[in-house]
């Protein structure tokens, strides 16, 4: 039986997912696979919400896709008598409902978000006349979702009430530098948070701006500001696609103020003398903590252990070892698999979950690159094979 409920939610899910994104045939009806799926084929206007959850910081691929399974089966439970509930294959769970039944979301969502104990951003598309064009209404749900970025998690947002956006201005180099002059004149760090937040006050004067124009941006800002305020700085210029690829993972408008806070008071911190010598001994901290714990490191980890931001760790890593926190944290990683290689037995996708890579295909690839051989052809150089 349990076999059988495990296909069964299958089915149900790739048929809903096929009829959301508007991949069923033309000739398909879509009642009678409704109905030979048990599920209810019926419904007045139907609509689209997507479930958004917001996961704590550092949860993995499979900690976000099993607690989707988890949510999606809690949620069948609660939703709306006729409704589907289906996971739309991107850690978001499908409501197919009648509109009707519109005004229950935000108590379901409440519910859900109450359960699990996690933030619920909910999305929602506009109703259809036919059953047929539902993909319509999921296409809204889901840039309704893309407002969270403004509106923060957590919320029901319809397609309707979205603004428009406006043109980035024209003056945005004006604005960075006016930042950056703040910057040098802080006496503290609400001094420069007060700044961060008058600069995207000024970008979004005149109304919201494409999200993607606001990444953008913000990644222009760091990475001006690094250039600008440590011409001298040791460490390559490749670092600057680090912080670029840290801006595009934060979801909300309000985490992007935070990151940019802590970043430039990290630069801040950084071109004050008298903390030089501290510096040095807290990088020298980090990699002792890091070598002792490097199967587990994180640079959120390490953070936690030497008291400081990510942020600030990841710019001071840079600016006192010419290397990024990750590279470093890789050398180390090889260098204990060289040795896991020659000196022991263990098979080459052991060594690399003792090493900290779950993913055998990817250590190898990071290994090779490293070292310039694969893990078997490093083994057999030494007579190990």
């Amino acid at each position: 039986m349990y076999e059988e409920d495990v296909i069964l939610t299958w089915m149900r899910d790739r048929f809903l997912q096929d009829l959301a994104l508007g991949r069923m045939p033309k000739s398909a009806n879509a009642k009678d696979g409704l109905t030979r799926l048990g599920l209810n084929p019926y419904f007045t206007y139907p609509a689209i919400a997507l479930f958004e959850p917001c996961p704590p910081q550092g949860d993995d691929e499979e900690e976000k896709a099993q607690r989707i399974e988890r949510m999606r089966d809690d949620l069948q439970q609660r939703a709306f008598r006729g409704s589907a509930v289906f996971m739309d294959g991107r850690h978001r769970i499908g409501l197919l409902f009648s509109w009707a039944s519109a005004d229950q979301l935000e108590a379901v969502q409440s519910l859900v978000a109450e359960r699990f104990g996690v933030p619920v951003s909910v999305g929602v598309g506009a109703p259809c006349a036919l059953l047929g064009d539902v993909h319509q209404s999921y296409r809204q749900a889901s840039r309704a979702l893309q407002d969270t970025f403004y509106r923060g998690t957590g919320n029901v947002i319809r397609h309707g009430e979205l603004p428009r956006y406006a043109a980035p201005r024209d003056d945005t180099q004006e604005l960075e530098q006016a930042l950056l002059e703040g910057l040098k004149a802080a006496d503290a760090d609400a001094d420069i948070e007060a700044a961060v937040d008058a600069y995207y006050d000024a970008l979004l004067a005149e109304g919201p701006i494409d999200i993607r124009a606001m990444y953008e941006l913000t990644a222009r800002l760091l990475v001006g500001a690094e250039k600008k305020l440590l011409p001298n700085a040791n460490y390559e210029s490749a670092c600057s696609r680090c912080e670029i690829l840290s801006v595009v993972k934060l979801r909300t408008l309000r985490e992007i103020k935070a990151y940019v806070a802590s970043f430039l008071s990290g630069v801040r911190s950084a071109l004050l003398p008298e903390r030089k010598e501290s510096h040095r001994s807290i990088i020298k901290k980090t990699i002792q903590h890091m070598e002792q714990d490097y199967r587990g490191a994180s640079l959120q980890r390490m953070a936690q252990k030497v008291y400081m931001t990510p942020t600030y760790l990841s710019l001071l890593f840079k600016l006192n070892t010419g290397t990024t926190f990750i590279e470093h944290l890789t050398q180390i990683r090889i260098e204990k698999a060289k040795s896991l290689l020659v000196g022991t037995h263990y098979k080459n996708y052991e060594v690399a979950e003792l090493v900290g890579y779950h993913d055998p295909r990817y250590f190898s690839q990071i290994f090779k690159r490293k070292v310039g051989l694969s893990p078997t052809e490093y083994r057999e150089s030494a007579g190990m094979a």
